[in-house]
């Protein structure tokens, strides 16, 4: 496909609000998001990790909401804390399975359904957290360093007791984990700038350019194919189908889409979802055909396809971003988008979407359903919210 050379006026300060949502080009990582992406069934319930404590989740005040006007919006909880302590990360075992995991400044928590948080660790989080979705007592956690600019060497951990204990890989330094395939657990893909494979459960990778130049920062797995978004330090992003069916020769196919700015990608059964800082794109086809709206994302959305028109500067001056994207998994045509000030809903597919109450005009970093969809949990740079899908 023809590549368009970017006409990008905004300053590197806006840059790197546009790629927010990627671990590239300075930007801060959101929390793990995978398991909105991939439907599996958790194995056997595993034996429940032992208690150091067991406090009851409580809300803190809920933020300002958007000040349009909402459209069937889902009720919120507030903000969560577990024993005064704010939730600064959430991680589900899958949409429909128990049980989850937050992170808060005292340590690592576990909840099965309505039951009280269970207090696993007190050792910090210090990375991205991912739940094997067929074996919950199995955790992984990383992060890398900005791309652009480098910085400190990040461990890369495993635990297979709940997250009581946790074990340093070496092979997987400076990896933040983003999946773990569901028909084949001992497979993880990350990232570390590069696409990052672990076949062995993470204590070997092997990484690859999708991109030659571009830093990988999202990226969804339905089947042998991986869909991953990658970024130029210019700002132009790629959405490239990868073949992982052989893991040791990964095969970029090619790109699909092509934007301006980080972007998201959610990648639930018959749906490829796109959200970058123009608007959201959706595929029934995977990536034959999109259709795309910014109706009712003005206010977070930039008006113009920045990689061949400069972007107004009063919406420079606002800010925009698209951060995470889900898919009910009960009703495919309903799709959240997390973006630079609030939660949004579309209940038609796409087409056209609403402002969620509950939510305040902050920018939403992450989306996990749980509970067959019943619930969604949304990290915003505030905390984690829950809310109650209707």
């Amino acid at each position: 496909m023809p590549i368009k050379r970017g006409l990008i006026v905004a300053a590197a300060a806006v840059l790197a609000v546009s790629l927010a949502a990627c671990g590239g080009s300075g930007a801060t990582t959101p929390a793990a998001t995978t398991a909105a992406v991939a439907t599996a069934t958790a194995a056997t319930a595993p034996a429940t990790p032992t208690s150091l404590a067991t406090p009851q989740a409580t809300t803190a005040p809920a933020t300002a909401t958007p000040t349009a006007t909402p459209v069937a919006s889902p009720a919120a909880t507030g903000t969560l804390t577990i024993d005064g302590a704010r939730i600064d990360q959430f991680a589900a075992t899958g949409p429909n399975a128990d049980p989850v995991y937050a992170a808060t400044a005292s340590g690592l928590y576990r909840r099965s359904g309505t039951q009280a948080w269970t207090h696993v660790s007190s050792r910090p989080v210090t990375g991205q957290l991912l739940v094997d979705p067929t074996n919950s007592d199995t955790l992984y956690q990383g992060d890398h360093a900005p791309c652009a600019r480098g910085g400190t060497s990040i461990a890369f951990q495993k635990s297979t007791d709940g997250g009581q204990t946790w074990q340093t890989l070496p092979g997987g330094q400076d990896v933040r984990p983003q999946v773990v395939d569901p028909a084949k657990p001992s497979r993880i893909y990350g990232d570390r700038c590069q696409l990052a494979i672990s076949v062995d459960g993470g204590q070997t990778w092997t990484t690859s350019p999708v991109v030659p130049s571009f830093d990988v920062s999202a990226m969804a797995l339905t089947g042998s194919t991986l869909d991953v978004i990658s970024t130029s330090e210019g700002g132009t992003s790629r959405l490239v189908p990868v073949d992982v069916s052989n893991p040791a020769r990964p095969v970029g196919g090619t790109p699909l889409l092509e934007f301006w700015g980080g972007g998201t990608v959610a990648a639930p059964t018959g749906r490829l979802v796109v959200g970058e800082p123009h608007g959201v794109h959706v595929s029934a086809d995977g990536g034959k055909t999109w259709s795309f709206s910014r109706t009712g994302l003005e206010k977070v959305t930039v008006s113009v396809d920045a990689l061949g028109t400069p972007i107004p500067q009063d919406e420079l001056s606002q800010g925009f971003g698209i951060f995470a994207v889900a898919v009910d998994p009960g009703q495919s045509t309903v799709i959240f988008a997390g973006t630079i000030h609030g939660l949004y809903r579309s209940t038609d597919g796409g087409k056209t979407w609403q402002p969620v109450t509950g939510v305040g005009p902050i920018r939403v970093r992450a989306l996990a359903f749980v509970a067959g969809g019943a619930q969604l949990y949304v990290t915003t740079d505030d905390g984690v919210t829950l809310l109650a899908n209707p």
